[in-house]
Order: structure tokens, then C-alpha cells, then sequence
């Protein structure tokens, strides 16, 4: 049956899911279930639905993009890095994970490496314009997009199948999300620009949770994120269970740009709240944007966990009723 989340007199509980591995997206895959939804939209049942981003939100994937490309830009370009020492490696690779947020598309970050590799100063120079400064590096480097694209996939590709195991360790969940989604009684969508293959083997590995590639529930490989990830919203709006009056839509993402752009779109701010995971991959600067944005929210971990649970956060959404006994007192 369909988890309903009910109304008290109080606060917004929701149901305790267990443990153990859960099917998510089973909301949109059984046919039942979707008659239940489209009743309860019918029957104007409020409901939460719940959008998330993968990479920053749920998983840190930090560690293995920056070793796929380390693997792959050391084929690439043997000799710029053939007197990068242990010690060196180390400095690179912390810089990376400062220079993170402005990454797109995963073959960017070989790029990203190539540059720190030269000059550990250059992670202002990415972090400050990177959207110029990527056309630029690849013409100095003789380079294309298509051809770094096809070995960092390739790279990828072989050491997941290959290696699985040592592969999907240097992804690391989010202290306390798996068991947050589990408890969450809404339904839950996942938009990414991973590949969905990679999402739901990561999913499995990772969290112990199940979300089939092909599960109605993921909307993946969503690039550029500002454009698809607003058609993937515009998409799920068109779901029974987003009708019903006074539905509430969620969407989390830790990349502010998207969330910009998201506002930008009347038809899609209207509906959605926004909310960026300031424990991803976004800068300080970016959260001091957003804390000045009117209509985005900044999550912690904790207010994530509260808004998977309840579908509301303790320290902003204020939905509590007094008791008798505080209007006594």
C-alpha cells in the first residue's frame, strides 16, 4: 500500500520504513500503487514529493572522479605528469576537491588536473571562470571535448567492471542518508547527470538501496543540469500525486546555478521549493548567494534528514500547532 503521511493535531509524522534494502521508485512501478495516487490526487490529498540531485547530495563521488581522471590524464599526457610525486599527487588532489563545484561534465576534471598539476595556483583560475577558462585549455592543449570525453568514459567504464569493489569504495554516502531514505514516506525522485547505470550501481552499493536504471523514478545523465534538470521537474510535475491540492514539491540540489535557473522559469518557481545541500559541492561564496536568494533554503545535513522524514524543516518551517498543555501554560 501507498505510506501516508497524516496531519496530527501537532507536527507532520511520518512512518519508520525498516531496514533492510528498499525498492525505491516502487510508487511509479506498480500499477496499484498508481491507482492509489492518482486517488489521492483526486480526493485533493496533500502530499510531499521529494526531487533530488545524486553527486553532493547523497554520495560524495569527489574521491573517483579525481582518480578516473588521474588514470586518464595520465594516459593522455604521459609526460606532464610523469615527475608527479606522492607528496605533489596529494596537494593536486586536495585542490581538486576545492575546485569541485565548477565541475560539469566528468571529463573536465582532467583538464582541472592537468592545470593544478602545473601550478597549484591555477584552482582560483578555475573556480573564478571556469566556463571560459575550459575552451581555452583545450586549445592550448590541442584538445577536444569529444576525444577527452571518450577516454575519461572509457577509463570509467573499464574500472567499474573491471574493479567494481575498489571502484565504488572511493564513493562514500552522506552520514545518515540511507537511513533517512528509507524512513521517507513521500515519493522520491532522483535527477542527476550521472549515467543512470552508475546511479543505481552506486545506490546498491553504496546505500543498500535499489533504484533499477530503468525505474520511472531516476531521471539521469541530465546535461547541461540548468536545462535538463528543468525539463526533469517540468516532467515530474505532470505525475498524479504532484495534482492533488496543496501538494507540496521539494527539490535538493547542491549546485546553485541550477537552482537560479529554476527560478528564473516562472512556471517552475511557482511550484517548487528549492533548496541547496550546503554540505555538497558549492562554495561559500555560493551559499552567501543563496542565503540572500529569496525563495531557496539552505539545508544542512540535519534539515535534509528532517525534510526526508517529514517533509518540512524543524528550523524554517514553523507547522506545529501548540498543544493544550503549552496554551495552558
Amino acid at each position: 500500500m501507498l505510506l501516508r503521511v497524516g496531519r496530527h493535531s501537532s507536527c507532520r509524522q511520518g512512518p519508520h520504513l525498516g531496514t533492510g534494502r528498499r525498492k525505491i521508485g516502487f510508487y511509479q512501478q506498480q500499477p496499484h500503487i498508481q491507482s492509489e495516487i492518482a486517488s489521492l490526487a483526486t480526493n485533493s490529498t496533500a502530499s510531499d514529493v521529494i526531487v533530488l540531485d545524486f553527486d553532493g547530495v547523497l554520495v560524495d563521488s569527489e574521491p573517483e572522479i579525481t582518480a578516473s581522471a588521474l588514470v586518464a590524464a595520465r594516459e593522455r599526457w604521459p609526460q606532464a605528469f610523469s615527475h608527479l610525486n606522492l607528496d605533489r599527487e596529494a596537494a593536486v588532489k586536495e585542490k581538486m576537491r576545492i575546485v569541485r563545484p565548477v565541475l560539469v561534465r566528468g571529463f573536465e576534471s582532467m583538464v582541472m588536473l592537468r592545470m593544478l598539476v602545473e601550478d597549484l595556483n591555477n584552482a582560483n583560475k578555475i573556480l573564478e571562470n571556469w566556463s571560459q577558462v575550459l575552451p581555452a585549455q583545450l586549445d592550448m592543449y590541442g584538445e577536444t571535448q569529444a576525444d577527452l570525453s571518450a577516454l575519461y568514459e572509457r577509463v570509467r567504464n573499464s574500472w567499474m567492471t573491471e574493479k567494481p569493489e575498489s571502484w565504488m569504495q572511493l564513493h562514500k554516502e552522506y552520514p545518515g542518508v540511507t537511513d533517512a531514505l528509507r524512513e521517507c514516506p513521500y515519493p522520491l525522485y532522483f535527477a542527476s547527470s550521472k549515467a543512470g547505470h552508475r546511479v543505481s550501481a552506486l545506490m546498491r552499493a553504496v546505500m543498500d538501496l535499489e533504484v533499477p536504471k530503468s525505474s520511472p523514478s531516476l531521471y539521469a545523465s541530465l546535461i547541461p543540469p540548468e536545462e535538463a534538470k528543468a525539463d526533469a521537474l517540468r516532467s515530474i510535475m505532470t505525475q498524479p500525486v504532484c495534482k492533488g491540492v496543496g501538494a507540496s514539491l521539494h527539490f535538493v540540489d547542491d549546485r546553485l546555478e541550477t537552482l537560479l535557473a529554476i527560478q528564473k522559469d516562472p512556471g517552475l518557481a511557482s511550484k517548487w521549493k528549492l533548496y541547496l545541500a550546503s554540505w555538497g559541492y558549492c562554495t561559500s561564496q555560493e551559499v552567501t548567494t543563496a542565503a540572500r536568494t529569496s525563495g531557496i533554503t539552505i539545508l544542512n545535513l540535519n534539515g535534509f534528514k528532517e525534510l526526508l522524514r517529514f517533509g518540512l524543516v524543524m528550523s524554517v518551517h514553523d507547522v506545529c500547532e501548540p498543544v493544550q498543555l503549552e496554551v495552558e501554560q
